[in-house]
């Protein structure tokens, strides 16, 4: 993933997902559709629980990029997909040799088992923070806007944390839930979805 500084505001970033017509990818985890109040309850226990899954899939030891984030997608037919996205700038030497390497060919060595420690932590968190966890339907690799409206709180460097979300919102709820994962400070850097004029370098994971 690249990071595009803005000069028209200092100190604020733009994660980069697309460039030109092409788009970084990301693996979701698709729970069913739901009416909009379920769907709003739902996105904000995936929000928690990415928070809470933070020490377990540090634990893994990634050297790699994991952006994990909780999406929300509103369909045709009123209902409201509310699921997590993945995605990865993964990390070679992560490759597993005792599973399936299902995402390593579109995505790059390594991001298979990034994804699956990451979905791990989740299930980890629910039982630990007793908060539920969604059933999937579906572990599907899709362009990041054919996913929908991402909340991304948290980029995963390697052994680093960092808090990307903008705007910054202190009373949110979710950060009582960084504070019970055992984090007293991280570090901030704001980010948002950004996009680039030009072709995609050819080290950007995509399909």
């Amino acid at each position: 993933m690249e990071i595009a500084s803005n000069r028209n505001a200092p100190g604020r970033f733009g994660l980069v997902f697309q460039h030109g017509e092409q788009e970084v990818h990301g693996i979701k985890l698709q729970p069913a559709d739901f009416a909009e109040p379920d769907a709003k309850s739902l996105h904000y226990v995936n929000r928690a629980l990415i928070a809470g899954a933070l020490p377990a899939y540090l634990e893994k030891q990634h050297r790699g990029v994991m952006l994990p984030c909780a999406y929300y997608k509103t369909k045709t037919t009123g209902k409201v997909e509310a699921g997590i996205a993945f995605f990865v700038g993964p990390d070679a030497a992560s490759k597993s040799t005792s599973r399936k390497n299902l995402y390593d060919d579109q995505i790059g060595d390594g991001a298979t088992s990034m994804v699956f420690d990451m979905a791990g932590a989740i299930a980890t968190a629910s039982k630990e923070c007793k908060l539920p966890l969604m059933t999937v339907i579906g572990m599907d690799l899709r362009p990041r806007l054919a996913i929908g409206a991402l909340t991304m709180h948290f980029l995963i460097e390697g052994p680093h944390v960092l808090v990307i979300k903008y705007p910054l919102n202190e009373a949110d709820p979710v950060w009582k839930f960084v504070v019970r994962a055992g984090f007293s400070t991280l570090p901030y850097a704001p980010m948002i979805p950004a996009a680039l004029p030009g072709v995609l370098p050819s080290n950007i994971p995509r399909m």
